[in-house]
């Protein structure tokens, strides 16, 4: 198999309204975030940070356009604009097109990208007096992990909390340091059950906030998305191709939820169509994985865990028969 792409570290989720998980020592890192770190401040966030044993953050991860309450009853019930003259008197309707957020007004103006920035989602939740205003304070675009594949659209959210110096939060670290962090990426069109790590698909007036590091937002970047042009002609994953690389990314060798992997996990990964294939030698092979779980098992991520079904070797198993060959790096 061709080694070319990325070294990808498999690192944590970020909980909105709530603080990060510790970050992984230097011997978790992969050379490429390494380099990039000790070249900048801060880690680069879509890379590495955060654990990727769970799918999403809480309990804004999922909203739904029409107003309707998540599970945790939590709802939108407003959309302002950005002060753009008269644009800011028009009302404008929140979407998601293509994995990014867009704003239409019934006039036909359409707004995307940095002209949402100043722009406020307003969410309530059961049993509150005041709705919480979550402001889009930046937009960027990066680059896909998948080759050939666009750039994705991240933004900046924060909500005010007066707890901190600054007044506000980025919903994703709630860390005064990373306020200003594009941490979220957005997928409509489907949800994802956080207990059995399945995907929820056809809900089309619901969008996922899926924040940096989190399974959901790695989905997205590998073009894995329900919104994306994986085959080059228009068409995204097909729910089994999007749900065998749920669960390889969390390590669901069962395909029952449960996650056989923790912080600071490295892995590497070959996707069957050969867009995303990690950098260097690929180590070990661990799985093979099928929208159940993994088809087999060798080297485990974890080689202490008690992995509770009972799966084959791998000798006989390629890329033919799933969507994706894991690798655990040699120490």
């Amino acid at each position: 198999m061709r080694n070319r792409g990325f070294s990808v570290v498999i690192t944590g989720v970020c909980l909105f309204f709530g603080g990060c998980v510790e970050g992984p020592s230097d011997a978790d890192w992969g050379d490429e975030a390494i380099a990039a770190r000790d070249g900048s401040t801060t880690c680069p966030v879509w890379r590495c940070g955060f654990n990727s044993a769970e799918v999403n953050g809480r309990p804004i991860r999922e909203l739904n356009l029409d107003g309707l309450a998540n599970a945790d009853g939590v709802r939108i019930v407003g959309f302002v604009p950005p002060a753009l003259g008269l644009l800011s008197l028009q009302k404008f309707a929140l979407d998601v097109e293509k994995g990014a957020l867009v704003a239409r007004s019934q006039s036909g103006i359409t707004l995307r990208g940095n002209q949402l920035i100043g722009a406020t989602i307003l969410v309530a939740q059961s049993g509150s007096l005041l709705p919480l205003p979550i402001t889009v304070l930046g937009h960027q675009k990066i680059d896909s992990w998948a080759e050939g594949a666009p750039q994705v659209s991240t933004y900046t959210l924060v909500y005010p909390d007066l707890n901190v110096l600054s007044g506000v939060r980025n919903v994703c670290t709630g860390d005064l340091l990373d306020v200003l962090t594009s941490a979220v990426t957005v997928i409509g069109g489907e949800t994802y059950d956080l207990e059995t790590k399945t995907i929820q698909p056809d809900k089309p007036r619901w969008l996922t906030f899926a924040c940096a590091g989190s399974a959901a937002a790695k989905l997205q970047l590998m073009n894995y998305g329900p919104q994306s042009d994986f085959d080059g002609a228009g068409h995204p994953a097909t729910l089994a191709q999007r749900q065998a690389t749920l669960r390889m990314i969390t390590a669901d060798y069962c395909g029952t939820g449960h996650s056989y992997t923790e912080n600071g996990t490295p892995l590497h990964w070959e996707n069957a169509a050969g867009t995303v294939v990690s950098a260097g030698e690929l180590g070990a092979i661990e799985a093979v994985w099928s929208a159940g779980g993994a088809l087999c098992l060798e080297a485990q991520r974890l080689a202490e865990a008690a992995v509770a079904c009972d799966l084959p070797a791998c000798d006989e198993f390629s890329l033919a028969e799933g969507e994706w060959v894991t690798y655990v790096p040699e120490a």
